[in-house]
C-alpha cells in the first residue's frame, strides 16, 4: 500500500492515491499523524502523549479502540508490534514529507556547493505551512516548533549559497522568508540589511533594522548590538549622500 502523508500544513493523507479525510473523530487522525511522525513508538510514550491521565488499563481500552478505528478508515493496519514498539508495518510503502524535508537538510550538509543548493531547494519547497497546523496538542506544538527552526536554518543556508554564487535578490528573498520565522535573530538581520545596502535600497535596510528593534525590545527588552547600530548609522548616512 502506498501512503502519501503530508504533515506540513494542515495535513493531507492519500493512499494508493485515494484521499483519506473522513477519520470517524478527532484522536484517530491525531494518533495516525503521531504514528507516522514517530515511526517508533513505546506503548507508554503513545499513553503518556495523549491519555497521561488515565490508568493504564483505560488507556489501552481507548488506545486499542483508536487503534482499530484507524485501520479501518485506512483498510489496512498502519502498525505493527515489534520489540516493545509500534512501528509502520512493513507491507506499507510510506512516503512523509516532514521525513524527506529533514532527509534533504542533513544530506545538504555534507553536500558539494551545487548538490546542496539542489537539495534545500528540493526541502523548502515540501514546507507548504507549519507542522500540522490544524492540530493542537502539546506533541505538534513541540514539532512545529522544530521543524520551524530547521525551516528558517534550510532558508538561510540556501541562501547563503546563492549568495555565494552572485544571485543576490534570490538570496535577499531566501533571507526575508528566514526571518519570519525567527525575527530576533540578528546575524540574519544584518545579512538582509547587506543585502539591501547593496542593492541600493537603504530604506528598506533602515526598516529591516527598525522591525529587529522593536521585536527585541517587545520580547527581551535589549536594543540590537552595537555593530548593528553602526552599520545603521553608515545606511542611513548613504542614504542622505544619495539624497
Amino acid at each position: 500500500a502506498l501512503l502519501e502523508v503530508r504533515a506540513l500544513g494542515t495535513g493531507r493523507v492519500q493512499l494508493n492515491g485515494r484521499v483519506v479525510d473522513s477519520w470517524d473523530g478527532v484522536l484517530p487522525r491525531s494518533l495516525f499523524f503521531y504514528l507516522v511522525d514517530r515511526g517508533l513508538a513505546t506503548r507508554s510514550e503513545i499513553f503518556d502523549t495523549f491519555w497521561p491521565n488515565l490508568t493504564t488499563r483505560e488507556a489501552t481500552n481507548v488506545f486499542h479502540v483508536t487503534k482499530r478505528k484507524i485501520s479501518e478508515v485506512l483498510g489496512v493496519d498502519l502498525t505493527v508490534y515489534w520489540s516493545g514498539f509500534y512501528r509502520i508495518a512493513s507491507n506499507i510503502d510510506l512516503q512523509y514529507d516532514s521525513a524527506l524535508f529533514t532527509e534533504m537538510v542533513q544530506a545538504s550538509a555534507v553536500a558539494e556547493p551545487d548538490e546542496a543548493m539542489r537539495l534545500l531547494t528540493y526541502a523548502t519547497s515540501l514546507y507548504q505551512g507549519d507542522f500540522l497546523s490544524t492540530v493542537e496538542m502539546e506533541w505538534t506544538q513541540k514539532r512545529r516548533q522544530e521543524m520551524t527552526q530547521n525551516y528558517g536554518e534550510a532558508l538561510i543556508a540556501l541562501g547563503k549559497l546563492k549568495e555565494q554564487a552572485g544571485s543576490i535578490e534570490e538570496a535577499l528573498g531566501l533571507y526575508v522568508r528566514a526571518s519570519a520565522t525567527n525575527p530576533q535573530r540578528e546575524d540574519l538581520a544584518r545579512s538582509i540589511m547587506l543585502l539591501y545596502r547593496q542593492l541600493g535600497m537603504h530604506d528598506d535596510a533602515i526598516a529591516t533594522y527598525k522591525r529587529l528593534e522593536a521585536e527585541l525590545d517587545n520580547t527581551l527588552g535589549v536594543s540590537p548590538a552595537r555593530s548593528l547600530q553602526e552599520l545603521l548609522t553608515e545606511i542611513q548616512t548613504e542614504a542622505e549622500r544619495v539624497m
